[in-house]
């Protein structure tokens, strides 16, 4: 009788154990071990910084943009699915650039001349970017090596990675793509930072 006891008192303690450990590891950890593994996640999926200039020769660095979600687009002027995306871009850019949204686009081959000529022919209503080759070639590698254009990589307000995919974002030709995107470019909106509370 004792021998069965101890097992029930070993097995449950054992069973009690295995329960937090799998559904429970928030009850583990403190509060500053917690913000120190959030911290530690959002410094792996941090967005690269990039120098690069603008067609009137303005310099963007995402770094000032932080505290806004940034819908960055790799693309060329030579790629048709790229300039199939400019309206649906140009879309969000009205509904969300008010409340906080900036979108840049990134020229992964044009110049200077080239992204002139271009905008003369198709309206853009954020800015297009573009910088010597070795430059972008920097940024795309940060990027994870991007590959193909289009490619779009979502940013929130506290400088994180937050969503990104490979290929054309067309609302008519792939609406879930395009509501996924626009789904967490309003959580990102929505979203407080730590960073942006203030205490008094």
């Amino acid at each position: 009788m004792k021998n069965k006891i101890v097992k029930f008192i070993i097995i449950s303690s054992l069973g009690i154990l295995g329960y937090f450990l799998l559904f429970g590891q928030d009850t583990l950890l403190t509060l500053s071990q917690r913000n120190a593994v959030k911290k530690a996640l959002e410094d792996i999926n941090k967005a690269p910084d990039f120098i690069l200039t603008t067609m009137n020769d303005s310099i963007y660095t995402l770094s000032e943009l932080e505290g806004k979600v940034v819908l960055i687009n790799f693309w060329a002027t030579w790629c048709g699915p790229c300039r199939m995306e400019i309206p649906e871009f140009n879309e969000l850019h009205k509904n969300y650039h008010e409340k906080g949204l900036e979108i840049l686009g990134i020229s992964v081959s044009d110049n200077k001349k080239q992204l002139k000529n271009f905008a003369k022919s198709f309206a853009v209503d954020y800015p297009l970017l573009y910088g010597s080759a070795r430059d972008i070639n920097k940024v795309m590698r940060d990027y994870g090596g991007v590959y193909a254009v289009p490619s779009s990589f979502l940013v929130g307000k506290g400088g994180s990675i937050v969503w990104s995919y490979p290929g054309a974002i067309l609302k008519n030709y792939d609406p879930q793509t395009f509501s996924a995107l626009v789904y967490k470019i309003e959580k990102e909106l929505k979203h407080v930072t730590s960073d942006s509370l203030v205490v008094e």
